[in-house]
């Protein structure tokens, strides 16, 4: 018998996870993406609502004393869904938010009916990928991406859903 991936558990009560906003663009650009333009973060949230809109998708926003904490997004595509620009602020790395906001994402991949989830991480970043494969992501391809204007090779891991 094998055990459940972590990744299926249920996000930790105690961390609060809802969906993104448009009033959340601004702490959002503050707290996780001071680098960008205020209109750069309004037009991927708007996407990104946009898609969960249609079913498509979700973005969420993790709080912590009501303030923003970390983003991540899900979308379906037509194989597979996709866990991507996951982020927690520096100060709240370690305490369990990216975790949650993944447990919280593969549950929503699941209630659209996605048969699998890509996570994509830098091979440059081995605490991603470390958490990624605890959580029972497996190893599946790699592909160069540019990445903050910077090419790199990333790791896409892979979690297969039983039917």
């Amino acid at each position: 018998m094998t055990e459940t991936p972590l990744a299926l558990h249920p996000p930790d009560p105690n961390i609060t996870i809802r969906p993104v906003r448009l009033a959340d663009v601004e702490p959002l650009r503050l707290s996780c993406w001071p680098e960008r333009s205020p209109d750069s973060v309004y037009r991927f949230i708007a996407r990104i609502r946009q898609s969960a809109a249609q079913g498509r998708g979700l973005g969420v926003v993790v709080m912590q004393q009501a303030a923003v904490r970390g983003y991540g997004q899900f979308v379906l595509w037509p194989r597979c869904g996709e866990i991507s620009d996951l982020i927690v602020t520096p100060a709240c790395q370690g305490q369990g938010m990216g975790t949650a906001m993944i447990q919280y994402l593969v549950r929503a991949a699941r209630e659209m009916h996605a048969d699998c989830v890509d996570i994509g991480a830098a091979l440059n970043n081995p605490r991603a990928l470390a958490l990624y494969r605890r959580l029972g992501f497996r190893d599946s391809f790699r592909q160069m991406m540019s990445i903050n204007g910077v090419d790199e090779e990333v790791l896409y891991l892979r979690l297969k859903f039983r039917r």
